[in-house]
């Protein structure tokens, strides 16, 4: 393994044996040749690399083998088969409970911990009094650990891993559980410590934080490796897997028609789209888009406030998103929702027609409609680009259309002036001065 690599993993794989009988244990003992257990493969044949200073998110279902691959790479766990090779110290926050003793003190597991990362008694000195400001427990940090709330177990778990001066930081979900103050402290030293060079294993289902944290995202699905890559991308289609899943589970009883058609290329020219514009859109969106088919999203425009077509908007400048569809099903209503998404593919701005009371009823096949939105830009400089939705309804939402990166546009600063937030709100501001 080279010295740019933190982890690598090549055809790992771990099974876990399952005995209906305590005794049946006993006779696999006595008798090898024969096995009386039934194997669960929890992980097959994962192989990746993780270089070093890199943040790498894992998501998956429960059950696809998140907190199994976690274990193998801190050591915790042997693989099956495969290899696991980690270079530098790792710090976990594994699973609730893991790693710290309940009849100890919270000062005492402090000290265990430390010395368990191979820190001196001396260096655990000198960390203690950061270690417990960051934690911030008060006089529970000398009670026993079994008395903890899990917020305060937390606080203790990450001050201690973050002060081993760690090379790779391993969080599995564990911050889910503390409160909002102390989530969003986290992450702020998280981010210094990705600013300096920490390898990170982020896991979490707040796949918002995925998003934002992470540089690429392992997709864990039934026991093996079902995508790696860029974490906007993964994340998107690991969202939309299970909007698919949920929706099948709902449809068991009804399983509709599945409409496969192509937009009319007459829908909507009069109103600001000709029919090679939508052709040309059809064909740049066939691998981006998803759905049952029963209303298809034709086209989609940006026009600046002159109503002249666009793909730069300085800030602070109104425009508008029009919306070109078509129904092919007979539909007693439908929402149209869009999401301005940032590079990482993070939902920056978005709405739909029903957030806007603007309804749509009774739809039948052949219907064309435009919608608009028409907002301020109030975006930071820079390239975004604009999911749209087309589905029936907020509550069960079955999804006719969906359509990642139908339109990208950039957006730019007012000369002279520069937009650090990602987002700038209007507001009213006022100095009152006092003698």
């Amino acid at each position: 393994m080279g010295e740019e690599i933190a982890i690598s993993l090549k055809n790992v794989s771990k099974c876990f044996k399952r005995y209906a009988r305590p005794v049946d244990r006993l006779k696999e003992m006595l008798f090898p040749g024969k096995s009386y257990a039934q194997e669960f493969w929890a992980l097959r044949d994962i192989s990746f690399e993780i270089m070093k200073g890199e943040t790498m998110g894992i998501i998956g279902r429960n059950g696809a083998g998140k907190s199994t691959l976690l274990q193998l790479i801190c050591g915790t766990l042997t693989p099956s088969s495969g290899e696991v090779q980690v270079n530098g110290r790792v710090a976990a926050l594994l699973e609730l409970g893991a790693g710290f003793n309940p009849e100890f003190t919270g000062i005492e597991n402090v000290y265990m911990n430390g010395a368990i990362m191979g820190l001196s008694k001396l260096e655990v000195d000198e960390r203690f009094e950061n270690i417990a400001a960051f934690a911030d427990i008060k006089d529970f940090i000398d009670q026993p650990v079994k008395t903890y709330s899990s917020g305060m177990y937390v606080r203790l778990a990450f001050a201690s891993a973050i002060h081993v001066n760690p090379d790779i930081l391993i969080v599995d979900e564990a911050l889910a559980v503390g409160d909002m103050f102390f989530q969003a402290k986290c992450m702020a030293r998280m981010r210094q410590m990705m600013e300096s060079g920490v390898t990170v294993l982020f896991v979490s289902h707040d796949t918002g934080s995925v998003k934002s944290l992470c540089e690429r995202t392992v997709y864990l699905k039934d026991a093996g490796l079902h995508a790696i890559g860029k974490s906007g991308e993964i994340v998107d289609s690991y969202i939309q897997e299970q909007f698919v899943a949920m929706k099948a589970i709902e449809d068991i009883r009804e399983t509709p028609e599945l409409i496969n058609m192509t937009v009319n290329n007459s829908c909507c020219n009069l109103i600001g789209t000709s029919d090679d514009e939508m052709v040309e859109f059809r064909k740049k969106v066939e691998d981006l888009r998803k759905g049952n088919g029963y209303i298809k999203i034709a086209n989609v425009i940006l026009f600046d406030n002159h109503y002249k077509k666009v793909s730069e908007i300085e800030f602070g400048q109104y425009f508008t998103i029009r919306i070109f569809c078509q129904v092919f099903k007979k539909l007693p209503e439908a929402v149209i929702a869009f999401y301005i998404k940032d590079k990482n593919q993070i939902e920056v701005v978005g709405s739909n027609n029903v957030y806007e009371e603007q309804n749509l009823h009774n739809l039948t096949p052949g219907d064309k409609f435009c919608i608009e939105f028409k907002l301020q830009n109030r975006l930071k400089s820079g390239y975004y680009n604009i999911t749209v939705i087309a589905a029936n309804s907020l509550k069960e939402t079955n999804f006719f259309d969906w359509v990642e990166c139908a339109y990208v546009f950039q957006s730019l600063d007012i000369p002279g002036r520069t937009i650090w937030s990602q987002v700038s709100l209007p507001m009213e501001t006022c100095i009152l001065r006092f003698d």
